[in-house]
């Protein structure tokens, strides 16, 4: 009886709800991918991997870019950075969520700062690697203003065979990136061993450009500061000139910095220090 009494009630509610579906509209509730995402508790994930780390890292990484959307995060984290490092503590040699990971938290979803810890997890298992060390910098300086951290992953980028594709503006943006530091000396050694390196054209030609600036402001800076050990010839050879007690250089030149806007400076244009 009670099996007669489900078989007529089951279809009817069935039946009903279709009815009221067609009918009646319900009001949409629109849940963000950020609100809606399941991140998996690490111990759990380590416990029922049974010794499949790196297949059940692989199943993950499928479905996390399967899942994958374009809503940007502010001041938090997104659902894709927990994936992500759930995916790299299951399997810390996975390069390409690292690579790939930290590009998409970086551009896609704004999350710079899940991107720098996952560039950096990434960066102690491959120390040398040139891509995560350009991503990685490029992230810290563009994104995060760490001018220091930037640095010093450019310059591990700088040294790596991968670099000669990128020689055209690499050297430079690390010499300008120094530059901006404090390190005008060493600015001028890494612009000056590209600038012995690269054939005659239209490169070579700013990449002097760049070096007189360079060696302008190191010159006139230590000559205007009464210092009497001081290279009084510019990049080009030629004498600086002394005018009312005040060291100039012949020529305009601009301050060798990384900004959208630089002021060009005179041949009587020297900030005191």
């Amino acid at each position: 009886m009670k099996k007669i009494i489900l078989i007529i009630i089951i279809p009817t509610f069935l039946v009903i709800s279709n009815i009221l579906k067609d009918n009646f509209e319900l009001p949409e509730v629109d849940i963000s991918k950020e609100e809606r995402s399941l991140n998996f508790n690490q111990s759990i994930m380590n416990f029922f991997s049974s010794g499949q780390k790196r297949l059940l890292s692989n199943i993950l990484w499928i479905h996390t870019m399967l899942e994958s959307d374009t809503e940007r995060v502010k001041d938090k984290n997104s659902w894709m950075y927990y994936r992500f490092k759930s995916i790299s503590n299951l399997e810390p040699l996975f390069y390409e969520n690292y690579i790939y990971g930290g590009l998409y938290l970086s551009i896609i979803k704004d999350d710079v700062e899940g991107a720098s810890d996952l560039y950096n997890q990434g960066l102690d298992y491959y120390k040398d690697d040139f891509w995560l060390n350009y991503n990685s910098a490029f992230n810290d300086y563009f994104e995060l203003q760490n001018r220091e951290e930037a640095l010093r992953k450019y310059k591990v980028a700088l040294k790596s065979p991968e670099a000669k594709a990128h020689e055209k503006y690499l050297p430079s943006l690390v010499s300008r990136i120094q530059a901006e530091t404090g390190g005008l000396k060493e600015a001028y050694v890494i612009l000056f061993n590209h600038y012995n390196n690269t054939p005659d054209g239209k490169l070579k030609t700013r990449l002097r450009e760049s070096l007189y600036s360079l060696k302008a402001e190191m010159d006139l800076d230590c000559l205007n500061s009464g210092n009497r050990k001081c290279h009084t010839r510019d990049f080009n050879g030629d004498l600086y000139l002394s005018k009312n007690g005040k060291y100039e250089a012949i020529k305009e030149w601009k301050v060798f910095r990384p900004k959208k806007k630089r002021k060009t400076k005179s041949s009587s244009s020297l900030k005191n220090n």
